[in-house]
C-alpha cells in the first residue's frame, strides 16, 4: 500500500491519463489517513456511494466500523444523476448530500467542525465538474475550495483527468494548486507516477513505477503499492 507523505495544509492537483487508476490511488491515500487515525472525506463525483465503499473494502478499509465516524462521504453525483435512491441505505451522518458545488464544501466544513482537525479530502474527480459546469465557474470552486483547505482543514486532493481539457485550462489548475502529483502510463502501458512540483519542498520530478496487484498470493483484492 501507499504510505501517505503529502505536506499538510495544502492542495494537491491528481492529473492521470483516463483508466490510470486515480481513483484506486485515492482509496489508497485514504487508507493510510485512516490506519493513523485520520479522519478522511471522499468527495463523489464520478462514483456512487455504494461503488465507492465496495472499492475501499477491497482495499482493507473497514467500512462498517469507520464510516461516520472516521470515514465521510459526500454524495456529489447523486444529485447529477438526479437520483436520491442511492442515499437511503445510508444514515446522514455518513454520506451527506450535495445538491450543488457550493455545498460541498458546506458539508466539507461541517463535518470538520463536527469530527475535528485536520481533515483530508478527497475530490474524485474535477473533470466531472466540467461536464456540467462552466469552466470558470469550477476553476472558481477550486480556487476557494483550495485556499479554504490550505486554510482551515487540512490536506485535499483534487483528481483531474489528463488530456481531456484544454492547455489553458490545465495550466490554470497547476498554477492554483500546491502540488501536482502526475499518473501516466509509459510506451509499454506501465503505470508511472511523479510529482510534478510541490511549493516549498524540493521535489525530484522522477517518474516513478507503481502497479495495481496483489500484495500476497493468496488474495485476490487488488492493492495498489510502490514496487
Amino acid at each position: 500500500m501507499i504510505k501517505a507523505s503529502l505536506p499538510d495544509m495544502c492542495s494537491i492537483l491528481m492529473m492521470g491519463s483516463p483508466g490510470i487508476g486515480m481513483l484506486e490511488f485515492d482509496v489508497s491515500l485514504a487508507k493510510d489517513y485512516l490506519d493513523g487515525g485520520e479522519t478522511v472525506i471522499f468527495v463523489t463525483m464520478d462514483v456512487l456511494p455504494a461503488d465507492l465503499l465496495a472499492i475501499m473494502r477491497n482495499f482493507g478499509i473497514k467500512t462498517d466500523k469507520l464510516l461516520g465516524k472516521k470515514l465521510f462521504i459526500i454524495d456529489y453525483h447523486s444529485s447529477l444523476l438526479g437520483t436520491v435512491d442511492e442515499r437511503a441505505s445510508f444514515a446522514r451522518s455518513e454520506v451527506r448530500p450535495a445538491g450543488d458545488i457550493e455545498g460541498i464544501m458546506f458539508n466539507v466544513a461541517a463535518i470538520a467542525g463536527e469530527y475535528g482537525k485536520p481533515v483530508r479530502i478527497f475530490f474524485y474527480t474535477l473533470s466531472t465538474l466540467f461536464l456540467y459546469n462552466q469552466s470558470n465557474v469550477v476553476l472558481k470552486f477550486f480556487q476557494i475550495s483550495s485556499s479554504r483547505v490550505r486554510n482551515e482543514f487540512g490536506t485535499a486532493v483534487f483528481s483531474v483527468h489528463d488530456g481531456v481539457h484544454d492547455e489553458k485550462t490545465v495550466n490554470h489548475l497547476m498554477a492554483i494548486a500546491d502540488g501536482v502529483l502526475e499518473l501516466k502510463f509509459d510506451e509499454d502501458l506501465n503505470r508511472r507516477m511523479r510529482i510534478r512540483h510541490m511549493r516549498g519542498i524540493p521535489a525530484a520530478n522522477q517518474w516513478i513505477p507503481f502497479e495495481i496487484r496483489s500484495v500476497d498470493t493468496n488474495v485476490t483484492n487488488p492493492l495498489l503499492e510502490w514496487r
